[in-house]
């Protein structure tokens, strides 16, 4: 016997809720994914960066988001980024995100902080966010 799952956060909510959340953020379907396209600023000195989330959604086993920054360019060499050039926002394993959870709760302001800690690193060669090691032990590298 198959153990009951509940589904995951409609997309209807997703959409829903990151319209109540980022109104600026314009939702759209690319390639038949969900996308949204959005400006995030985080400090008031900052640029303002062009995203890109794309949502594999689907009831039960929806992938995680992938985030983009399509404007301004950010640094080939920026640390915390797939072999696609997405950001890496948390460290999976933890699932810290889940199709249960709310995209504009998590990952736009995971986003924003990803921003920040890379204008920290523009100035001082310094990753401060938390990082995960390769070797399956987490921590903050010093």
């Amino acid at each position: 016997m198959c153990p009951y799952r509940s589904p995951a956060l409609s997309l209807g909510q997703q959409i829903l809720k990151m319209k109540r959340d980022f109104p600026d953020f314009h939702y759209t379907r690319h390639n038949n994914l969900p996308t949204w396209h959005g400006y995030l600023q985080p400090t008031s000195s900052s640029p303002n960066y062009r995203v890109k989330i794309i949502y594999q959604y689907d009831n039960y086993s929806s992938k995680a988001p992938r985030v983009w920054i399509l404007t301004p360019d950010i640094r080939n060499s920026a640390p915390h980024r797939y072999s696609d050039l997405s950001l890496c926002l948390y460290y999976p394993p933890d699932r810290s995100w889940t199709p249960f959870i709310f995209i504009s709760e998590t990952i736009v302001p995971w986003t924003s902080m990803w921003l920040a800690f890379y204008e920290l690193w523009l100035e001082t060669d310094r990753w401060y966010g938390p990082e995960a090691y390769h070797n399956g032990q987490k921590g903050k590298r010093n």
